[in-house]
């Protein structure tokens, strides 16, 4: 099973006897708003009505019995309580089709199992959720089902993936037939176990050391939930969410030799869903978040799984615990001045680190794959300087004039289905293999029920067929369209085109150039040091060996740090790089040269994902300074580099971002837990004042006599509809007026 190949790779001090079942064992689960309350709120109350001879017929052994003796039974041949899905059961969500391999256990209130998306084999986590008639009438089902199809799931509202060890749910299905729903989640974290699988494991305390780091992590975590816009799947944008069911049962344990984060589960927003219709609602905050928060702290140090007759309130309950680290407790669980919001917790954690062992400092996340690590600082406060002066603003009034298509030149639509005239019949078209748009049209994560952009395009316009051809080289799909081979091409506007081909832009992309920053070694950062920016002519010297150490760099005062390199590996980027920066051929040749391998300094291609790990942990852990580029709509929105403004000869620096009040990201400016507060600087990609931007394209043929498809695709790509989806995708749309706060 997936859980003991996990539990394998856990340091032997979280595990020191063999569990039998990957989740809690039966027993009370305690209402995680109430803790302390003298009446559990458990799964033996909501479903008392079924005779289960252990008192929980989530965990009962009986159920998986009866499905060994009769694989097609509905029902637990001694209570009647709904038996285990069988392995090989298929169901249908909105993002793609699964199938159960194997049942896990059970874990808050519903049950476990482990599946695979069928549209690409990919490994789900999926929980089931009960509402048998004995506890839930016809009515209460129906409304039960609906709630969950409309609250189970959150994401970002600007679309965004972003790790907060939060496990967010993929899809969220309410079986139309069965007294089932079910919540899916992409890979396996979702079967880790959970804290109250390690104290039963343990059977001892864990470390104050440790109960310091399970803290960190999680009011890092809140301090997100907490602050961030969240769109549900309703379509509903919610500012700030509270978890609401924080408990030993809902924070997941994820190890790697002697690390271990915490990841949580099983918010309140669905969970509670699944309680009994007589049952009291609790409406979730922020402060019994934080006090919820104190109580896993205060069972962890006591080695306890939640024993209603221990109460922190009594002194003689406490284990030997150092002073200020009780004190800090005793805040978070309101027994003294309550914290306010998890930010100020997780300050006054911070400042008392100084008293426990630094080992706890050590701030990482493991994600799943042999070697998909990412490692991040406790707080990335990325900072930049930039303020346009009046000269650039002069420049951006000539440069807007002076652009072959104003992006205004045509009435906006509102809605793909409201474009006129669009040709019926089969087209092909053409792009660079790897590029932009190669990776944009087939995201999946823009709109509701597993659609990509190519297949709304296609449903908005049932009588168009659309066929993408991917080319090795930008040159060989220009050739395909003038060879009419293909009808239209998607292109990067990096230079001018063939006179007899025109083209429409529908939105902008541009390279950004970025370096690791530290917030614990924030005076030694680079982004500190180079002021937020750096030059044309630095970045060429850098990337051609003139320069091997950042003290060398001419034009700024740095530290003494030895120099790696990085690039991307796809050849769009690479090409652009070598245009905007580069320039000159011999520049050229000496890149090119540092790209072969055994020179004294090389260039180390990786993707994007790789560059912003590879940055972060070679100055957190090697002392050294890299550097890396890749396109705006892929580093932005993450937290491990920061993106540096561009000196392009005597003109100011430019950054591609920018706050709500519309001035540049300063460097106080946390790009994580400010998230939501900035977005790329529409204006300077509108302008071209940004020296490494660019637009993207429909390029078509000039010639009248060909089907105008190459017109149109570009009018459905600049509807606002799909100006919203493609901002959500990365890209920087041609509007400032999408209605997007």
């Amino acid at each position: 099973m997936v859980y003991e190949q996990i539990k394998a790779k856990l340091p032997q001090r979280f595990f020191s006897k063999t569990e039998n079942s990957p989740v809690a064992e039966p027993e009370q689960i305690i209402n995680a708003v109430t803790p302390q309350a003298s009446t559990p709120v458990g799964v033996d109350l909501i479903y008392r009505k079924y005779p289960c001879l252990t008192g929980n017929p989530l965990s009962c052994g009986w159920t998986q019995k009866t499905l060994e003796q009769n694989p097609t039974a509905k029902m637990c041949q001694n209570c009647g309580f709904p038996a285990i899905l069988p392995s090989k059961t298929e169901f249908r969500g909105y993002k793609g089709r699964y199938r159960i391999d194997s049942y896990l256990g059970h874990r808050g209130m519903g049950r476990l199992y482990q599946g695979i998306q069928l549209s690409d084999q990919q490994p789900a986590i999926i929980k089931e959720y009960l509402l048998p008639q004995l506890a839930f009438n016809a009515g209460e089902t129906r409304d039960c089902k609906q709630a969950f199809e409309r609250l189970a799931g959150l994401s970002l509202a600007d679309g965004r993936i972003q790790d907060i060890r939060l496990n967010f749910p993929w899809d969220a299905i309410a079986d139309p037939v069965a007294e089932r729903c079910y919540l899916v989640t992409s890979g396996n974290i979702d079967a880790y176990p959970t804290l109250k699988t390690y104290l039963a494991t343990t059977n001892r305390p864990m470390l104050e050391r440790d109960v310091y780091r399970v803290l960190d992590q999680v009011l890092q975590t809140l301090q997100f939930l907490h602050g961030q816009k969240f769109s549900l799947p309703a379509g509903q944008i919610q500012q700030g969410i509270a978890h609401g069911n924080i408990n030993l049962d809902s924070l997941l344990i994820m190890a790697d030799n002697e690390e271990f984060f915490i990841h949580l589960s099983d918010l309140a927003l669905w969970e509670r869903l699944f309680d009994l219709p007589t049952t009291k609602t609790i409406i979730p905050t922020v402060a019994q978040d934080l006090i919820d928060l104190g109580y896993v702290a205060f069972y962890l140090l006591l080695g306890n799984r939640v024993n209603v007759n221990i109460d922190p309130k009594i002194e003689q309950h406490w284990p030997s615990v150092t002073p200020i680290f009780k004190a800090f407790l005793f805040r978070l669980l309101a027994l003294d001045k309550p914290f306010t919001n998890a930010e100020e917790a997780r300050q006054a954690l911070l400042k008392i680190s100084l008293i426990l062992p630094k080992r706890v400092l050590v701030i990482t996340e493991k994600l799943e794959g042999k070697n998909n690590k990412i490692y991040r600082p406790s707080i990335l406060i990325l900072s930049i300087l930039g303020i346009v002066i009046l000269g650039a603003l002069i420049w951006w009034i000539v440069q807007r004039f002076q652009q072959q298509e104003s992006v205004i030149e045509e009435p906006v639509v509102c809605c793909l289905e409201n474009v006129p005239a669009v040709p019926a019949g089969r087209f092909n078209y053409s792009g660079e293999k790897d590029s932009t748009w190669s990776f944009i049209r087939q995201q999946s994560n823009l709109i509701l029920q597993n659609q990509t952009l190519e297949e709304k395009l296609k449903e908005s316009q049932p009588k168009l067929q659309i066929n993408y051809q991917a080319q090795d080289s930008l040159e060989q799909a220009i050739a395909n369209l003038q060879l009419r081979k293909a009808d239209f091409a998607i292109a990067n506007m990096v230079e001018k085109f063939s006179p007899e081909l025109r083209y429409k832009e529908f939105a902008y992309d541009g390279l950004v150039v970025f370096v690791a920053f530290s917030y614990s070694q924030r005076d030694k950062s680079l982004p500190k040091a180079l002021n937020g920016q750096i030059s044309i002519e630095q970045l060429q010297d850098l990337y051609t060996g003139k320069v091997t150490n950042w003290k060398q760099l001419k034009g700024a005062n740095l530290p003494n740090l030895k120099v790696s390199l990085y690039r991307p590996k796809d050849s769009e980027s690479i090409r652009i790089f070598e245009q905007r920066v580069l320039k000159k051929a011999s520049a050229i040749a000496a890149f090119n040269n540092l790209k072969q391998k055994n020179q004294t300094i090389n260039i180390t291609p990786l993707s994007t994902l790789e560059m912003l790990q590879k940055v972060l942990r070679d100055f957190e852990k090697e002392n050294i300074g890299s550097i890396g580029f890749a396109t705006l709509s892929q580093v932005f929105g993450q937290c491990s580099a920061y993106p540096l403004a561009i000196v392009d000869g005597n003109k100011a620096a430019v950054q591609t971002l920018a706050q709500d009040n519309g001035k540049s990201i300063d460097p106080n400016t946390d790009l994580c837990d400010d998230k939501g507060s900035y977005k790329p600087n529409i204006q300077v990609f509108q302008t071209g004042s940004y020296p490494l931007s660019y637009p993207l394209v429909v390029l078509y043929p000039g010639d009248n006599s060909r089907p105008p498809i190459g017109q149109k695709f570009a009018e459905m790509l600049r509807t606002t509809e799909v100006q919203q989806l493609l901002e959500k995708a990365g890209l920087v749309p041609l509007h400032d007026s999408l209605g997007n706060k």
